[in-house]
């Protein structure tokens, strides 16, 4: 009898700088915080609310992590705060738990990455809206015309 083995997909942002820990006393692991808010529309204001914000850590070990860490240095755009991104693995038995600023525990799920992306469709998206909306905007100058008809003239009487 073979067992099924489960895979999660989280598609999201980068809440922070991966974070690399190479390999000494350990296996080298790199560390992807991926947060996704919900939005949902109102019909009544016909306005995007934000809902749930929820946030996973994605662990990589090995040799996979000595990868994306070398990736991450030969192209630091590819996985920075912000970027949309989509991973995939399995479920962690373990949370990251933590005491937030209130003193309330906290947990984050953990995922055991095997795959890391960024999600070129999203990010794509951003850059054309960001493109749009600033080739949108008037461009001034501080040009002045060589023959201006109202620069020197004098009122005639």
């Amino acid at each position: 009898m073979t067992a099924i083995k489960t895979t999660n997909i989280v598609k999201g942002n980068l809440a922070q700088e991966p974070k690399y820990f190479p390999q000494g006393q350990y296996v080298a692991r790199i560390v992807f915080r991926i947060m996704h808010t919900d939005r949902k529309l109102n019909p009544q204001t016909n306005q995007w609310e934000d809902g749930r914000t929820t946030a996973v850590d994605v662990n990589f070990y090995g040799l996979a992590a000595e990868r994306y860490a070398q990736t991450i240095q030969q192209q630091p755009d590819a996985f920075a705060k912000g970027t949309a991104v989509v991973a995939w693995g399995e479920l962690s038995d373990r949370l990251n738990t933590w005491t937030d600023r209130d003193g309330n525990p906290q947990a984050t799920p953990v995922i055991n990455g095997t795959r890391i992306i960024p999600n070129q469709l999203v990010n794509q998206r951003r850059a054309n809206r960001q493109q749009s909306n600033s080739t949108s905007l008037p461009q001034y100058t501080n040009a002045v015309p060589e023959q201006d008809p109202w620069a020197g003239q004098q009122a005639q009487a």
